[in-house]
């Protein structure tokens, strides 16, 4: 208690000292705070495409082929992260925020000299703020001079985002739908020989059909060595825009590994100059015309059913490549703000009304010591005073000889 009583007789005693203090700080806030810049926040926010939409649209058009479900991850593992974070790097590329640049003015607006592309990307780059949010939304924020500045740079990144994906949308299926013809074309040559050479060993040796056990067998068989077919073109697809340590293309590689090991398991029974049909049915076990015909028969079944399903995901690519459908979904355009979002002149002003009100009680506590020290025990008072003279003096002849050099080399 008397302790507390001390404390307060100290601050009432230096009461002035501390109510000036504060008072003169606090004014000098003020006045910086009507001093510094403003700046004013506009914010858009997008959402990416979900998992049947992915971002360039490639994904989403072949997830109606055959084997397309898979496909839907090519978006993604191919940059190795989310939607979100993609449309973020490409919001923040240097490409697009040149453009927007370009189109508000910015050099005009900041009185840039000799403006070039570097500086100006520069300053909106210092201007925005790109991020990706916990429930996968992208907020491009942009503070400027004006809200009008704001709102209209936020609005141009969402537009050259906007542009720039409808037009990776079509280039995209574009690619997609020329690859796919190239490898649609080999099997068709490959589908129209298979058809032929059985038609010709029917025709010659009046063989009709096979029985149901050995065709079941030879059509399952044919339908998985169709599916690897398509596997291994998807694969050649991503490869040509992945590197091998994409995910996508690593589990790519591991459904392929699958499929021959289930190929191998129907193989099982195939003599060592041929493929076995399966189920315990071999080819060196049938007739010698039934399993020359077999084997006629699983070639032609391969190659239609790898045709069919190539021609299914042309025509998906042919109509990504003719959309134009945007790819991301604008849930809220910027508009111009009607506060500034900087300076928080009450939270400045606040922060050092507080802080010169702590600093005065401390200076007065300190000021106190020093009063009491002097007279109850001079000989210490003493020696911090002439402690903090000599070191005053030498930082003032320090000061002085800095002063006489840079004159005598004037």
């Amino acid at each position: 208690m008397n302790r507390l009583v001390k404390y307060l007789s100290v601050i009432l005693k230096w009461r002035r000292f501390i109510f000036w203090n504060t008072l003169i700080m606090t004014l000098l806030a003020v006045g910086i705070s009507f001093i510094l810049p403003q700046r004013f926040t506009a914010t858009a926010q997008v959402m990416p495409p979900n998992d049947e939409s992915d971002i360039f649209g490639v994904t989403s058009i072949l997830g109606g082929g055959m084997g397309g479900s898979r496909l839907r991850r090519l978006g993604v593992g191919m940059f190795g992260s989310t939607p979100s974070d993609l449309i973020v790097g490409i919001v923040g590329s240097r490409t697009i925020t040149q453009k927007v640049a370009e189109a508000c003015s910015i050099a005009h607006y900041y009185h840039i000299r000799r403006p070039s592309p570097e500086k100006t990307v520069k300053q909106l780059r210092e201007m925005t703020t790109i991020m990706a949010t916990e429930d996968g939304l992208v907020r491009i924020s942009v503070a400027a001079r004006t809200p009008h500045l704001a709102s209209s740079a936020a609005n141009a990144f969402v537009a050259q985002l906007d542009t720039f994906l409808r037009a990776s949308n079509m280039s995209r299926g574009r690619n997609m739908r020329v690859f796919i013809e190239h490898r649609l074309t080999e099997v068709d040559s490959s589908l129209l020989v298979a058809r032929e050479s059985l038609r010709v060993f029917q025709s010659r040796n009046r063989v009709i059909t096979i029985d149901d056990e050995t065709k079941a067998a030879v059509e399952t068989y044919a339908k998985l060595k169709s599916q690897l077919t398509i596997k291994e073109v998807e694969l050649e697809a991503s490869v040509a825009t992945a590197n091998d340590d994409n995910p996508y293309v690593s589990a790519l590689k591991g459904e392929i590994s699958a499929f021959r090991g289930e190929l191998a398991k129907l193989e099982g029974g195939a003599a060592s100059n041929g493929f076995g049909v399966g189920f315990g049915v071999s080819f060196e076990r049938l007739p010698g015309v039934a399993a020359e015909f077999a084997r006629r028969y699983q070639d032609f079944v391969i190659q239609q059913e790898a045709y069919a399903g190539l021609y299914q995901q042309l025509e998906y690519a042919r109509i990504l490549e003719a959309r134009d459908a945007p790819a991301i979904t604008i849930l809220d355009y910027a508009v111009p703000p009607e506060r500034r979002s900087s300076p928080r002149r009450a939270l400045v002003v606040t922060v050092v009304c507080l802080f010169a009100l702590v600093l005065g009680v401390l200076a007065a506590f300190a000021f106190e010591y020093l009063r009491r020290l002097a007279d109850t025990d001079p000989e210490t008072y003493r020696a911090l005073r002439s402690l903090w003279r000599s070191s005053h003096f030498r930082s003032q002849r320090t000061d002085a000889s800095v002063s006489d050099t840079s004159g005598s080399d004037t």
